[in-house]
């Protein structure tokens, strides 16, 4: 991780019961940092991670997600790791359903926790929002229009948050992976990744810089999470 540890700093991490998710909250935690793990539900002992507090909301509440965020300290960072996939298919075919069901999974999930995460930050002077797109954003080729529209979706919200924090000690990034093997998240030869994204949450980053630093990392953010 970069700068050696967090120690004292507490990441929540949205969507802490998933592959990926577990695998961020491991990354953070091996760091140092006080980590918070949130997800619809709080998960089964079996699957919880030692160290790890873990929490239950529902990102897609607006209410309820307002008060998880003002029932305790603002953290340092949060780390948005919801989101679902739709496979590809042709647009003669689209599923109206379908097409609102990967924006309420991936867009609004992450608009709900970018603004109450912008409001305690804001009240606390600093902090990190760091949420994860697709390549899929991008391009045209082997991805599905609702997926790939949602996370065009965050790409544009990561990019509008980070113009409204510009200049303050806040920061709002995105990565953008190609693809992740899941089975491989939190193993030896995913750890490089996870340094990639502690990267946007390092204690030092940005400072002064806010979202015109973000917006950068929007365009550079690996296009693979997992080679």
């Amino acid at each position: 991780m970069p700068n050696g540890s967090f120690t004292g700093r507490t990441v929540l991490v949205f969507g802490a019961a998933g592959a990926l998710g577990a695998g961020v909250a491991a990354a953070f935690g091996a760091a140092g940092a006080a980590v918070i793990g949130v997800d619809r539900a709080v998960p089964d002992a079996g699957r919880q991670l030692d160290g790890v507090r873990y929490e239950a909301a529902d990102v897609l509440d607006d209410a309820a997600l307002g008060a998880f965020f003002g029932a305790a300290p603002a953290p340092w960072a949060v780390v948005n790791t919801v989101g679902g996939f739709a496979p590809r298919g042709p647009l003669a075919d689209l599923d109206p359903a379908e097409l609102t069901g990967q924006l309420q999974l991936n867009l609004v999930s992450a608009a709900l926790i970018t603004k109450h995460a912008l409001r305690v930050l804001q009240a606390a002077g600093e902090g990190r929002i760091v949420h994860t797109a697709s390549r899929a954003a991008v391009v045209t080729k082997g991805a599905g229009f609702p997926y790939s529209v949602s996370k065009a979706g965050v790409l544009h919200l990561v990019t509008m948050a980070a113009d409204e924090v510009a200049g303050s000690a806040i920061t709002v990034n995105c990565v953008v992976p190609n693809f992740v093997v899941y089975r491989h998240v939190g193993s030896r030869a995913f750890r490089p990744r996870l340094a990639r994204l502690a990267l946007y949450c390092r204690i030092d980053s940005n400072q002064g810089q806010g979202g015109a630093a973000a917006r950068h990392r929007v365009r550079r953010s690996p296009r693979r999470a997992l080679a």
